[in-house]
């Protein structure tokens, strides 16, 4: 996998792939942090490109074919982005709705529509229940790279097969964006050489996805430090664990850990000399819910190099405003499925479709 630099890019047509996935409300980004994790790659492109155009994705618009049928859903659409680029660059950037908008804008900077809004983005039928063959997704991709001559992906976070994420790579000369290599780098560091001690944490949902991590952590790490809604989905599903993996205790209503199990987690965290974080412990978004402010505050205080992932935790690190602090301390991955598939698997489908 090469990075991206001034030469690969020199006076072509870009296609770049950029992470665009943020919460909106009422057309404004609520929080930018993918985006700025991107800028040096965005400046370099555009400075040394003869055009650019910037393909990207927000939230999953059609389940089902019948979604697809009802139109475009509007709060999804990548319209309020325009504005950021268009102030973080200090350039007019095109707008354009359709593939060949994009190619006829006369714009040096261009910004395409949700990609997924597309028919032919998403392989098979996870989102487009009446594309049933892969062929459609190749012709799509075709039209895709058709509009560049190089192609830089710069979504790390965006690590599921898609024509854009792994078709396009196929079909044009290609490279990794500046910090999506870094979090390769440092993931894949974390994962294979960590420092020790180390002590994971997770938290959130979904045990299935967290549970393969869970195990590979187990393996290298000291001890994996379980909590959020994972503790209920353990204990209902009765998933066995390995031993050193401690599941804390619930609060009374459920919605967060108890101060116990903070409390008899801080000397393995201040002990740490590396922390690997996904995943909110409670309902943070409450202040009356404030164990996973605790926990931050105590690996903070820690000599641990941190590794913090998901977008939950980024959140969570904003609300408390540590964020800036958690990234001078260690490495914020702009990913949190990414991170997770990349720590349990050791790759991505987009890795290997840059390589």
């Amino acid at each position: 996998m090469q990075v991206v630099d001034a030469s690969f890019v020199h006076n072509k047509k870009i296609l770049l792939r950029a992470d665009i996935d943020l919460a909106l409300e009422e057309g404004k980004i609520v929080e930018d942090f993918k985006l700025r994790a991107g800028i040096p790659t965005f400046k370099l492109v555009f400075g040394n490109a003869s055009k650019v155009i910037i393909i990207g994705h927000l939230g999953r618009p059609f389940k089902t074919a019948e979604d697809e049928k009802n139109g475009n859903p509007p709060d999804l659409s990548a319209k309020p982005i325009q504005a950021w680029f268009e102030k973080e660059l200090g350039v007019d950037v095109d707008f354009a709705q359709t593939l060949q908008e994009a190619k006829n804008s006369q714009s040096k900077l261009c910004l395409l529509e949700n990609i997924r809004f597309f028919h032919g983005e998403v392989p098979g039928a996870e989102y487009h229940a009446t594309c049933t063959s892969k062929s459609c997704d190749v012709d799509f991709a075709s039209q895709l790279a058709s509009l560049g001559e190089v192609y830089v992906n710069e979504a790390f976070s965006a690590h599921n097969k898609a024509a854009s994420t792994t078709m396009v790579p196929t079909l044009l000369p290609h490279r990794a964006g500046l910090h999506f290599v870094k979090e390769v780098e440092t993931l894949l560091n974390a994962r294979n050489n960590p420092k020790k001690p180390l002590i994971g944490i997770m938290g959130g949902a979904k045990v299935k996805d967290k549970l393969p991590v869970i195990n590979i952590l187990a393996q290298k790490a000291d001890a994996v430090l379980v909590g959020g809604k994972l503790v209920a989905e353990i204990r209902e599903q009765n998933v066995e664990l390995p031993k050193n993996v401690m599941v804390g205790k619930l609060n009374q209503d459920g919605f967060d850990i108890s101060s116990d199990t903070t409390e008899s987690w801080k000397n393995l965290l201040m002990n740490a000399q590396m922390i690997i974080w996904n995943g909110p412990l409670g309902k943070f978004e409450d202040p009356k819910y404030n164990q996973t402010e605790a926990v931050i505050k105590i690996m903070l205080e820690s000599e641990a190099e941190l590794v913090v992932g998901g977008g939950d935790s980024v959140a969570a690190l904003n609300q408390v405003k540590l964020l800036e602090k958690a990234q001078t301390k260690g490495f914020v991955s702009v990913g949190g499925g990414a991170m997770l598939k990349l720590l349990s698997d050791g790759t991505l489908p987009t890795i290997e479709a840059l390589k």
